[in-house]
C-alpha cells in the first residue's frame, strides 16, 4: 500500500491584479484638498475601498508636511497603498512604500496633457447582477449590465466601456476607463474616460443626472442647460470643457 504524506509546509502563491487609482497632488496642498473635498462632496464613495497611489513627482515638502498630508487622506477615508516617484526623504518605516512596474491603461497614443489627475491602473472591477464582459481588441473590455442599476450601487470597469440597459437611480455611480452608454434615464452619477481615453463619451436616452464627467471635466446637475433635461445627450470632452449635444 502506498501512503501519501501532505507537507504542511506548503507556501502557496499567487498573483492578483488590484484597481488602484493614481492621484498627483501638487502644491500648495491646501488648494489641492479644497479640490479634492469639492470632488467627494459629489461622489462621496468615488474612492472608497479602493486602493490608491500617489505619484508624488511635483511634491517637494518636508516629511512633518508629507506625514500631515497622508493623516488628511486617511480622515477623507482615502487609503494610500504605494507611491511613485518620491523624494528619499519621504520614504521609510511607517510610510507608504514605492512601487514600481504599474501599467497605466492610458492609450500609448494619448498626449501627456489628455490623462487626468486620478488614472486608473490594471483592470476592470463590477459586482452588480445580471453582468457580461466582452473582450475586443486588445485588452480593452466591454461591461453590459442588462438590468437598472440601484440607488448606492457603484459600478466600475477602468479597462473598457460601460453599456446599461435600464435605469441609473439616482444615488448610483457608473465608473468607465471608455465610454458609457445607458438605454434608459439616468438620475445618479457618470464618470467615463477615467483611464486618460480621449474619445470618450456618455450616452443616455433620458438625461436626468446627478452628476457627468469626462476626462476630469464634468458638470453637477444645477449647472445642466435646462433644455437638456429629460433629452436623449451625448456628452464628449472638447478640450478642457464638455460638450453636451440633444440628440433628440
Amino acid at each position: 500500500m502506498n501512503a501519501h504524506v501532505r507537507s504542511t509546509n506548503t507556501l502557496n502563491l499567487r498573483t492578483h491584479s488590484l484597481i488602484a487609482f493614481v492621484l498627483q497632488p501638487v502644491e500648495p496642498l491646501e488648494d489641492w484638498l479644497v479640490v479634492l473635498d469639492g470632488w467627494l462632496s459629489r461622489s462621496p464613495n468615488f474612492f472608497a475601498n479602493k486602493p490608491i497611489i500617489l505619484d508624488l513627482l511635483l511634491l517637494d515638502i518636508p516629511l512633518r508636511a508629507y506625514r500631515d498630508f497622508l493623516s488628511q487622506l486617511t480622515r477623507r477615508h482615502i487609503r494610500v497603498m504605494g507611491v511613485e516617484n518620491p523624494n528619499p526623504a519621504l520614504v521609510g518605516p511607517h510610510l507608504p512604500p514605492t512601487v514600481t512596474g504599474g501599467v497605466p491603461t492610458k492609450p500609448e497614443q494619448a498626449e501627456e496633457g489628455d490623462a487626468p489627475q486620478a488614472e486608473a491602473q490594471t483592470q476592470a472591477e463590477a459586482r452588480p447582477q445580471a453582468q457580461t464582459l466582452e473582450r475586443h481588441s486588445g485588452c480593452s473590455q466591454t461591461l453590459f449590465i442588462d438590468s437598472p442599476v440601484r440607488s448606492g450601487q457603484s459600478i466600475s470597469n477602468l479597462a473598457g466601456d460601460i453599456t446599461i440597459i435600464g435605469r441609473v437611480a439616482s444615488g448610483a455611480e457608473i465608473i468607465a476607463g471608455g465610454s458609457v452608454h445607458v438605454y434608459g434615464a439616468v438620475q445618479g452619477r457618470i464618470f467615463a474616460g477615467v483611464s486618460g481615453i480621449p474619445d470618450a463619451r456618455i450616452f443616455c436616452t433620458e438625461a436626468r443626472a446627478e452628476l457627468l464627467c469626462v476626462g476630469g471635466a464634468y458638470v453637477t446637475a444645477e449647472g445642466m442647460d435646462p433644455k437638456t433635461e429629460g433629452k436623449s445627450i451625448e456628452v464628449r470632452l472638447a478640450e478642457t470643457d464638455l460638450a453636451i449635444r440633444i440628440l433628440n
